[in-house]
């Protein structure tokens, strides 16, 4: 028999929260990932290790956390020594290809992607970094750039029908969607009308105002929009007669606080920017709804233990054996901001270390100091710290005692960001990068 292909269909800055399946407040619609959802697993406890496009992206590929594969901020290069999902898979005899974003290539953001900063990605089309989400453009080579008219996603499912269509053998392909990710307003405005502002809501953890409700039709109109090519890419498959034997990720790097608790961006503890869409769709998965987590650090291990293949990383587990009985998955996972930077650093949040379980959210500072605790069961929008309640002192003393044991096991010494930094060797991609993005703002280390 073939062995299975894999397609990962991966958002960036989906939150969890707003998918059609997993029911709740969100009016979001998302018909073809619903459909995907009902006939696989359809994994409520998504979760990203570190809430950031690079730092989450290299997790996802190599099955390490921050410290262990270097990446601790964004623009920082992933190293082509790591191990990563591409690599194993291309040893296996797959075709390897990703369209779309990369951001693990460091700076400059708007270029191509060489094979030597993508391990064991064979076939490229993309940018490593842009927000250009319409009338944009890609690489499919050094001196290749080509412009398109158009929504960004549309012009990508194309690209790949067409990698779709010249597969003759197994095949690992990631599409890369920007979208729902900022620019909000860059949606166009055909896509927009299936949520009248008329009929918006928002989370009571988020200030109600015209301008939030208008925010929240944008995110989810872009939502329904990567959707819509979700579902492209699937019946693409079953067309070429390949649906039965390819597995489906649908899933994204991290979520969006979209003003929640009057914050924006990611890179906090909070649920809208750790939780993520996670569903898993293909031979070998039953339709279930599996209890626990599945962080996007599991992923890789996981799908190469769907296939047999051995599974790489360190921290990530292969949950495969467990997706196959239906559940449960992990009883609860490392989070955390190795290095503040950017929307981060501007909003003070600083370096953090958590751990997350289907019932609650625990944050500690880099001095060591407690910062958040939410009982998720009880308070799903995490509007009550019990941090400072005197009467869930015990509470709070059993989750720093459980962080502490997780960072054990991962080995995090939970370095402040300069002595992180420096330990690794990155002071010098660090210093650049701040330099280049952040001018007269920039945090340089001196060595």
């Amino acid at each position: 028999m073939t062995p299975p292909n894999v397609v990962v269909l991966l958002a960036d800055q989906w939150r969890g929260q707003d998918q059609g399946w997993i029911g709740g407040p969100s009016r979001v619609r998302t018909p073809d990932l619903d459909r995907l959802a009902a006939g696989g697993a359809a994994i409520a406890g998504g979760r990203a290790s570190s809430p950031v496009c690079g730092p989450s992206r290299a997790s996802l590929l190599t099955g390490r956390l921050p410290h262990e594969h270097g990446v601790v901020a964004n623009d920082l290069p992933l190293s082509p020594r790591l191990e990563t999902l591409a690599t194993a898979l291309s040893g296996a005899g797959y075709r390897t290809g990703w369209i779309g974003k990369w951001h693990l290539a460091g700076l400059p953001r708007d270029k191509w992607v060489p094979p030597a900063a993508r391990p064991g990605i064979d076939h490229y089309a993309g940018v490593d970094c842009s927000h250009e989400h319409v009338d944009g453009h890609y690489y499919t080579g050094p001196e290749s750039r080509i412009g398109f008219t158009g929504y960004e996603p549309e012009v990508q499912t194309d690209l790949a029908v067409e990698f779709l269509a010249e597969q003759d053998g197994p095949f690992f392909l990631t599409v890369s969607y920007n979208p729902p990710h900022d620019p909000y307003d860059s949606v166009p405005a055909p896509l927009r009308a299936g949520y009248p502002i008329e009929r918006m809501t928002v989370p009571p953890n988020t200030p109600d105002t015209p301008e939030q409700r208008e925010l929240q039709r944008l995110y989810w109109s872009a939502i329904t929009a990567v959707d819509a090519q979700i579902g492209r890419v699937a019946a693409e498959l079953e067309r070429l007669g390949l649906r039965r034997n390819t597995i489906i990720v649908v899933t994204s790097d991290h979520g969006d606080l979209l003003g929640a608790h009057g914050l924006r961006a990611k890179q906090s503890p909070y649920a809208e920017a750790v939780r993520v869409p996670m569903v898993i769709n293909g031979p070998g998965v039953p339709a279930c709804r599996p209890a626990g987590l599945l962080g996007l650090v599991d992923l890789a291990p996981t799908l190469l233990g769907l296939l047999g293949l051995p599974p790489i990383g360190t921290y990530g587990r292969d949950l495969s054996d467990r997706l196959r009985a239906g559940g449960p998955l992990r009883r609860e996972l490392l989070t955390g901001n190795w290095v503040s930077f950017d929307n981060g650093y501007d909003q003070g949040i600083g370096e953090w270390r958590g751990l997350v379980a289907e019932d609650l959210t625990y944050a500690r500072t880099a001095d060591g100091r407690p910062w958040l605790l939410f009982d998720d069961r009880a308070d799903p929008w995490q509007l009550d710290n019990l941090v400072a309640d005197p009467a869930a002192a015990g509470r709070v003393a059993e989750a720093d005692a459980r962080l502490t044991a997780l960072l054990a096991e991962s080995g995090d010494a939970f370095w402040p960001a300069d002595r992180l930094l420096t330990e690794l060797g990155l002071v010098g991609d660090w210093n650049a990068r701040e330099s280049a993005l952040r001018g007269d703002r920039a945090r340089l280390i001196v060595s």
